[in-house]
């Protein structure tokens, strides 16, 4: 059974979705993007906005949660920081850090009158050919006993995306409210 996509997913899009600020690919790659880390010391605490984003373009990403079949998708995205404007319900508790050696670590901690899932991921890499991320999450759902998951995410880039290729981080227009 895999635990709380959504919330999984959330800590995921940071990890997967983020690369340098405004798509500029050279500099965000020369610092490791989203700015250098200190030499030494430390963990600093950081914002969204302080996250590289991915390169805009292909990216082949494989998830393996250890049940023996890994998920390998390819998505063309925009190079956008993503939306994530609110986090999901009962997660107040957040936090992203950025390691002295660059990497990236997310906390979080979730409670509902239904569940309480408290999740910690690293993520490395410099996003703009590749990126990869640990992920350790444990479940309680009321009534049932604790379950713990541990993932692993690896993606790399492939390449632009086809000319006229809508992203898949793409506002969608579709909508009552879109222009489609």
């Amino acid at each position: 059974m895999k635990l709380a996509p959504m919330i999984a997913l959330a800590g995921l899009c940071l990890v997967t979705a983020c690369g340098p600020k405004g798509g500029n690919s050279t500099a965000a790659s020369a610092s490791g993007g989203g700015g250098a880390a200190p030499a030494s010391g430390p963990d600093v605490t950081i914002n969204l906005s302080d996250l590289p984003h991915q390169r805009a373009g292909l990216w082949q990403t494989t998830l393996d949660d250890g049940d023996g079949h890994p998920d390998t998708n390819t998505r063309c995205v925009s190079g956008a920081a993503p939306d994530m404007s609110s986090m999901p319900k009962g997660c107040t508790q957040y936090s992203i850090k950025r390691t002295f050696t660059g990497a990236y670590v997310f906390d979080m901690n979730c409670k509902t009158a239904e569940f309480s899932m408290v999740g910690h991921t690293v993520a490395t890499g410099d996003f703009q050919t590749q990126a990869d991320s640990d992920t350790e999450m444990t479940m309680t759902i009321a009534g049932q006993a604790p379950k713990t998951s541990k993932m692993h995410v690896s993606s790399h880039w492939v390449g632009p995306c086809a000319p006229g290729q809508k992203p898949d981080d793409a506002p969608d227009t579709s909508g009552p409210s879109g222009t489609q």
